[in-house]
């Protein structure tokens, strides 16, 4: 089984999928540093390439990604309400992203609401 390089924090956050001349919604389920864990029921090419912006509190992010993995089920994964979502990479981190993701880290602040 392969192991993470880095910690996944649990989240629940609005999320923004511009692919194409397309937008797509989605709910961040878990994030890291290098990826997240997007819940959405559109299936994206794997090693697709696109921006997502994540919301909280007044905050964006926006980043590109690239689609490492997805996956198509019943059950609710990492706590999505959506059947399906998708595994992406983060390209080019902004340091304000990094500098929210290390606060979580280590105040223990709550990324579980948007």
């Amino acid at each position: 089984m392969e192991r993470r390089s880095v910690e996944r924090l649990p989240a629940r956050l609005q999320a923004r999928l511009f692919y194409g001349n397309m937008i797509y919604s989605g709910i961040v389920a878990n994030l890291s540093e290098k990826g997240m864990f997007i819940c959405t029921r559109i299936n994206f090419p794997i090693d697709s390439v696109f921006v997502v912006i994540v919301l909280r509190n007044g905050q964006t992010f926006k980043f590109p990604v690239k689609v490492r993995r997805f996956t198509k089920s019943n059950n609710n994964h990492y706590g999505c309400i959506e059947e399906s979502g998708i595994g992406v990479e983060l390209l080019n981190t902004p340091q304000d992203y990094l500098e929210f993701i290390n606060k979580c880290k280590f105040s223990g602040e709550s990324i579980l609401k948007d």
